[in-house]
């Protein structure tokens, strides 16, 4: 007798799509038949019209615990996430308050997220000008990988000298963890900013400064430092197809290097910035629309690692301010990634769901050696998945948000394709519930379990 069985399933895998049933005992899968097989089950889920995925991992997420939490929360956060089918999150070292930067930062961060997480987490610590001596603790604690900046993030978490990037890199390396970076380059920028900007309006001269050229720069620059000190280099939030091409070039002569993009240089671009103001400010910037279609084409190629929300709400006055410079920089994003990407990539350029799956479940998971436990569904992986209906039509409401404040640019999008059901070991954590037309939580805070990663990385 099964716990749960999943009849009439449409499989969908990173490397094909099959037909089958599926077996779960404990909140592992136990057996996968042919169709028609018959298991008996004390639940029967009939999954008949809709796609069964592997539980979707998002390794870029800022959910402002502790001491931001007017803007989110581990519980908020998560809860918007287990909507979005995200099964797996890995919370960023700032946004918060203290920053990640201590080993005793990052026991804390485990702390609360194991009090109010309502699916699996992992945390990351940061790496700044003086806290070198604090990365091997900090990954014995269990930290993720270590985020650093090549411009400036505000006080409190300050960008490393050339000396200490080295340094900082080089410890990363015999830790076996990795340096995830924010490539922009703060001289450029700098310099751009010192110019005239007396004609240009806010949304100008923000772009201005956040060229391509800040981002490209600070990526060659630290895949330099990734090929001078073996650690493994993760270019986070890439913007534009010569940063994928950069990374591509690195790999070629074996410089180990990883790079993400984000649903916001894939859906927007900078007429829709001037369009949508402040709630789609983010760094970097979204692009112009022929850089949008170059990163799909590096997306179809097989390129990009794999996609991150890089999910960073705020109240929303503080998105809809009267200056566009006053407004926060980040995107409120984590509940509708998956739904957004399969109307515009499989729905509107005929990419298959698989290559989907591998960008936001089975890369992810082998990224944080948690693969095949996580990113598949196979005999002896978790139960955690998502069940997904390919071809209901539907608008994004913020008002159906459930994060801490609904606000997001992605407002008034239409998709085709939504999330159902989320199950986290053999358990639902969130559904769709179709006489309110909004997602209902049915998991409870503390039901996800911590994620530290297997180190496999800069070795």
């Amino acid at each position: 007798m099964f716990d749960l069985v999943l009849e009439n399933v449409r499989l969908v895998l990173e490397d094909a799509t099959r037909d089958c049933v599926v077996g779960i005992v404990d909140g592992e899968v136990a057996r996968i038949g042919e169709p028609g097989t018959r298991l008996e089950g004390e639940q029967v889920l009939d999954c008949a019209g809709k796609l069964v995925m592997p539980g979707f991992i998002d390794l870029h997420v800022h959910f402002n615990e502790p001491g931001l939490t007017r803007r989110e929360d581990y519980f908020t956060g998560s809860s918007s996430a287990a909507a979005g089918g995200v099964t797996l999150f890995a919370d960023m070292p700032l946004s918060n308050e203290p920053y990640t930067l201590t080993e005793a930062d990052v026991r804390d961060k485990f702390e609360r997220a194991a009090r109010g997480s309502v699916v699996d987490y992992a945390v990351w610590a940061g790496l700044v000008e003086d806290n070198v001596d604090q990365l091997a603790p900090m990954s014995e604690a269990g930290a993720y990988g270590f985020k650093m900046f090549t411009c400036d993030a505000g006080d409190g978490f300050p960008m490393p000298e050339p000396s200490t990037m080295r340094r900082g890199f080089a410890e990363a390396h015999r830790l076996g963890s990795f340096v995830g970076v924010h490539c922009e380059d703060q001289s450029v920028m700098d310099r751009i900013a010192a110019e005239d900007h007396a004609d240009e309006d806010d949304i100008s001269r923000f772009l201005a400064i956040h060229c391509p050229e800040a981002e490209i720069e600070a990526t060659k620059r630290v895949i330099g430092l990734s090929e001078e000190t073996g650690a493994h280099l993760h270019v986070c939030h890439a913007s534009l197809p010569e940063v994928v091409d950069m990374v591509s070039d690195a790999k070629r002569r074996g410089v180990p290097v990883s790079v993400e993009t984000c649903p916001q240089y894939l859906l927007c671009t900078t007429d829709d910035l001037r369009r949508i103001g402040g709630r789609l400010k983010c760094t970097p910037p979204v692009r112009s629309a022929n850089d949008m279609e170059s990163m799909w084409r590096r997306i179809e190629d097989g390129a990009v690692d794999f996609i991150g929300t890089d999910h960073s709400p705020a109240e929303t006055f503080e998105k809809e301010r009267d200056s566009f410079d006053r407004c926060w920089g980040g995107i409120n994003g984590v509940q509708f990634l998956f739904p957004l990407l399969h109307t515009e990539g499989v729905v509107r350029r005929g990419l298959s769901p698989e290559l989907l799956v591998r960008l936001y479940s089975a890369a992810p998971a082998r990224f944080i050696g948690q693969y095949p436990r996580k990113g598949t569904l196979d005999v002896g992986s978790e139960a955690t998945f998502v069940i997904f209906d390919p071809e209901v039509q539907w608008t994004i409401r913020a008002e159906d948000l459930l994060t801490k404040h609904r606000q997001t640019p992605y407002a008034g999008m239409s998709c085709k394709g939504r999330v159902e059901q989320t199950w986290l070991r053999g358990e639902m954590v969130c559904r769709f519930d179709s006489d309110t037309g909004k997602h209902r939580l049915t998991g409870r805070a503390g039901s996800g379990r911590p994620v530290t990663p297997v180190n496999n990385k800069g070795k």
